[in-house]
């Protein structure tokens, strides 16, 4: 827990924070922040786990452990990564151009149902279930197999939290984000193309 200290700084100034910001997203005193930041004392487990949320960031490196956990060692070369991430997964090329935009969403049992503002409805799988059908490819399962024992995410139903940003981008519970160009290239106009 060495390193915990100046995560918890590093991770709030590169998000323009104030500890007083900080403390009240958290449900604590500014003071507390402080006192983990100076490494006089540190989070609560609770409090961890709303930090790893919060910052997007896994509790081993807000902790500073750089080993893989014994599951992620056992399941990957690579590291769990179960989720999408635009920084680390090498993106489609899509065709160049403007794209219909979408302007409805709605998630039914893991397959997301577009409307876009041309009146097509399209539909495409979502991340989730895409990695979670990888974890069974010998060729694509490294790092998602973790799915298969219930560490991954949670399973995506009705009512799943849906953005829609201003750019055309979707995101669903403000971490799994999907481009306008994924949404149009990458969907079925029927479900039973998936």
């Amino acid at each position: 827990m060495v390193e915990i200290g100046t995560n918890i700084r590093e991770l709030r100034v590169a998000k323009k924070m104030s500890q007083k910001e900080l403390a009240e997203h958290l449900h604590v005193t500014p003071q507390t922040v402080s006192k983990w930041e100076l490494d006089k004392s540190y989070p609560d487990l609770d409090t961890l786990l709303q930090l790893s949320d919060f910052f997007h960031i896994s509790t081993d490196k807000l902790l500073g452990n750089s080993k893989p956990s014994f599951l992620e060692a056992l399941f990957s070369k690579k590291g769990a990564n179960t989720m999408k991430n635009n920084e680390t997964d090498s993106k489609p090329k899509y065709p160049e151009g403007e794209v219909p935009k979408a302007v409805k969403v709605e998630n039914a049992a893991n397959i997301l149902v577009i409307t876009f503002d041309n009146g097509e409805i399209r539909y495409l799988k979502s991340h989730y279930i895409n990695d979670y059908l990888d974890a069974y490819s010998l060729k694509k399962g490294h790092g998602k197999r973790r799915l298969l024992l219930g560490g991954g995410p949670a399973t995506m139903w009705l009512g799943t939290e849906i953005e829609l940003l201003e750019d055309g981008s979707v995101l669903i519970f403000g971490k799994d984000k999907y481009s306008p160009q994924e949404l149009w290239y990458e969907s079925q106009p029927s479900i039973t193309l998936l």
